[in-house]
């Protein structure tokens, strides 16, 4: 999907939404779900007919896309009728958050997978537990557990998911070409990166670089570093942040090594001259960076920002024997608490999950949630034997990903590890003392957030 819009506000808003953690919902008992389970297309007398309101931060041609979606359940039959309203993305959380806290909610919204814990904290959302064991076409099987799970809080699920994004590796083949690397042989684990990408950087810290090979730090997806170390972020059970592991610092002791052999303030000073990604100013289009870390969203911007640029895409690479990992990023379908026609809600919520984002990746080129979608292409993308390979491989990373942490304090410990990132690029901690700060930081958050303290 093209990011002048898309890559820019849906990804930050899925990434970081804007308000939810840091605003506490009026708690009040949920509402009651629905005696007797009515489930997922099975018609209700009480609400036949019966008109929902759905808000959507999809603008501009994902707008589009998402108001089809809208007027074919709206035609395939006549017992919900949906209202689509678009919220722009930066606004949706607050004002969602201020609807469901005065009582008028809309009955069904999408919002950010890994926001739903924190709604479901604050009792924003209504669990869909009895809609889900009701209904002969929610089985929790068919989707993949990555996303699935980060629906869930405390055994209950609160959502269930939309569209999905993976990360992959993405290598200039004329840069590696250019600097006498075999562009057909990606690299597999860490070390592999570090040759090539010593090869590929031209200048130095002290002059300034014209191209660099890779910066660990610069994909905007700090928590993959750890994953691909080997690492765990967070201990669901027990509720505590596990930064300070060996494999996490050993994570942040590649940082350290590129920071150290590049120079750290030099490579910063060369990122924040850099073009946003996803436009005709990329800088991994323009010949600037060797080796970058994408979503798979992005493979759509560059068909239409660089079609003719020779790269190939594999794998994210690992340290040492780790084995493949990445991260699965997306959307969930919920009720908002208050819904006030959660029955009739839930109709076209199950419909959006299972129907809708099947209709929705031709168009948007998303990534689907289910186990048995994965085939689905986007149009967006050349029918070829070399794209069709790429996102396989996004989509086989669906099966083996993590989801960020499922904690109130979510957002809050990205931040931490962000700054825990910058202060070893500019020498200010070691890779240990700012995995120890960032994760005593976070823990007080988390605990205030869970209630216990």
């Amino acid at each position: 999907m093209q990011q002048e819009t898309k890559g820019l506000s849906r990804r930050t808003f899925l990434r970081a939404s804007v308000a939810v953690a840091g605003l506490a919902l009026v708690a009040c008992a949920p509402a009651a779900a629905p005696a007797g389970g009515a489930a997922a297309g099975e018609s209700s007398a009480t609400q036949e007919g019966a008109k929902i309101a759905y808000w959507t931060f999809w603008a501009d041609r994902w707008g589009e896309f998402q108001q089809q979606l809208v007027d074919q359940y709206n035609e395939e039959q006549q017992e919900v009728q949906v209202e689509m309203l678009i919220v722009p993305w930066g606004d949706l959380p607050v004002k969602l958050l201020t609807a469901v806290s005065a009582g008028n909610p809309p009955d069904f919204s999408i919002i950010g997978r890994s926001e739903v814990v924190e709604w479901a904290v604050r009792e924003g959302v209504l669990p869909l537990d009895d809609y889900i064991a009701a209904s002969t076409e929610t089985k929790k099987e068919d989707w993949f557990d990555v996303a699935w799970n980060e629906c869930v809080w405390q055994a209950k699920t609160y959502a269930q998911p939309f569209e999905s994004g993976t990360y992959a590796a993405w290598y200039n083949m004329e840069l590696f070409e250019g600097a006498g690397l075999d562009a057909t042989k990606a690299p597999v684990t860490w070390a592999d990166v570090d040759i090539a990408a010593e090869k590929i950087t031209q200048g130095s810290a002290a002059d300034g670089y014209t191209t660099v090979g890779f910066i660990p730090w610069g994909s905007g997806r700090r928590d993959l570093l750890g994953w691909l170390a080997g690492g765990e972020w967070y201990d669901e059970t027990a509720q505590q942040i596990t930064a300070v592991t060996p494999e996490n610092i050993a994570a942040m002791e590649w940082v350290k090594q590129y920071a150290d052999k590049y120079g750290g303030e030099a490579l910063e000073r060369f990122r924040q001259g850099l073009g946003g990604e996803d436009t005709t100013d990329d800088p991994f289009y323009r010949g600037q960076v060797g080796t970058t870390w994408r979503g798979s969203w992005a493979l759509s911007a560059k068909q239409e920002y660089a079609p003719d640029l020779k790269f190939t895409v594999a794998p994210l690479p690992y340290r040492a024997d780790t084995g493949n990992d990445s991260i699965n990023q997306g959307s969930a379908c919920v009720l908002p608490k208050g819904s006030p026609q959660p029955d009739a809600a839930y109709k076209f919520l199950a419909w959006m999950s299972i129907t809708g984002i099947s209709k929705w990746v031709p168009n948007a080129a998303d990534m689907v949630s289910r186990k048995d979608q994965t085939e689905i292409y986007p149009s967006a993308l050349p029918d070829n034997e070399e794209f069709r390979g790429y996102w396989k491989l996004y989509n086989d990373a669906l099966a083996y990903a993590h989801h960020e942490p499922s904690m109130p304090a979510r957002r809050f410990w990205n931040d931490q590890l962000a700054a825990a990132v910058d202060a070893i690029v500019l020498g200010k901690k070691s890779p240990e003392q700012a995995l120890q700060d960032a994760q005593d930081t976070s823990q007080r958050e988390l605990d205030k957030a869970l209630g216990k303290a």
